[in-house]
């Protein structure tokens, strides 16, 4: 709430470089205008490149803490920082779409939002909520994976609403088979082509599992079908909510328990079984070749 109730904070306690390629350009740069420098520098790029293909990714620092907006749409109670700081987000998303549609690229541009993690909840309202959803970001639990995707492009039905399971990593493999793009055939690719979730005419995901790892790499669960299977290390701290140290095994029923509140782990031994032994193959053929996680061990 202190930094929100100084926006010159921005400039005063933080040194935060701004990067254009390799070169800082602006030290420290105001926090409170980079929402729309990025959606502006955006703009300008879909400009010069609409007569050829083009792709940007566009990942905003906000609402990543501390929080800032421009003092001209800043609410100044603190505890609507968060919501001040996503509504910023959303119109400067929407001047994006506006771009792609005045320079008549709608028919043949996919946009995609979404984000990484879930709420950074030891932040409070300044991080964000997860709903119904257990813990948040940095943990395994839904909260911290669960995320909105929205998607618009040719072929996807407007208003359309999906709840099938995929996952960031199936965005490169999708797009590859919508533009007829060759995959390296050298590289294992871990996502899987769900075109048909995209476009609607598939009402399964391809994709039935999916690996959970900690932010430092370490094999923690597996998703399959509403099944999840959580294998947590032992240990003597309070999570985020204050809750005592976890059981080792957890099972979840995602279809009937999707805040993961009830452990059945101790109710069917026979499939905590079955999804450990099924998670232990997956991550030897995932990380065959995987690179180093960005934090050792």
């Amino acid at each position: 709430d202190i930094l929100w109730n100084d926006p010159e904070s921005t400039l005063t306690l933080w040194k935060t470089p701004l990067f254009e390629n390799e070169e800082i350009i602006e030290l420290p740069v105001d926090q409170r205008t980079v929402t729309r420098r990025y959606t502006q520098k955006a703009i300008a790029f879909i400009e010069a490149h609409q007569d050829s293909p083009f792709f940007i990714y566009l990942p905003h620092s906000m609402p990543h803490i501390p929080l800032y907006v421009p003092d001209d749409i800043r609410d100044p109670d603190p505890k609507n920082a968060y919501i001040n700081t996503i509504e910023h987000i959303d119109t400067e998303v929407g001047r994006l779409l506006d771009a792609v549609d005045q320079f008549n690229l709608s028919a043949n541009t996919y946009v995609i939002y979404t984000t990484d993690n879930g709420p950074w909840l030891q932040f409070k309202h300044h991080g964000g909520s997860a709903g119904p959803l257990r813990a948040g970001k940095g943990t395994t639990f839904e909260g911290g994976q669960r995320v909105p995707c929205l998607i618009r492009g040719p072929g996807i039905p407007a208003g359309t609403v999906c709840d099938q399971l995929t996952a960031t990593i199936d965005v490169l493999p999708t797009i590859a088979a919508i533009t007829g793009t060759a995959l390296p055939e050298d590289k294992k690719i871990d996502g899987m082509d769900v075109t048909g979730l995209w476009e609607g005419t598939a009402v399964q995901s391809p994709r039935n599992e999916f690996v959970h790892y900690t932010s430092v790499g370490k094999l923690e669960g597996l998703r399959q079908g509403d099944w999840k299977l959580l294998v947590k290390q032992a240990s003597s701290r309070r999570n985020q909510q204050g809750e005592k140290k976890l059981p080792q095994m957890m099972l979840f029923d995602l279809k009937n328990d999707l805040g993961e509140q009830n452990n059945l782990a101790g109710q069917y031994p026979e499939i905590v079984q079955k999804l450990r032994k099924r998670m232990e193959i997956l991550d030897q053929e995932i990380t065959i070749n995987a690179r180093a996680p960005w934090i050792k061990n």
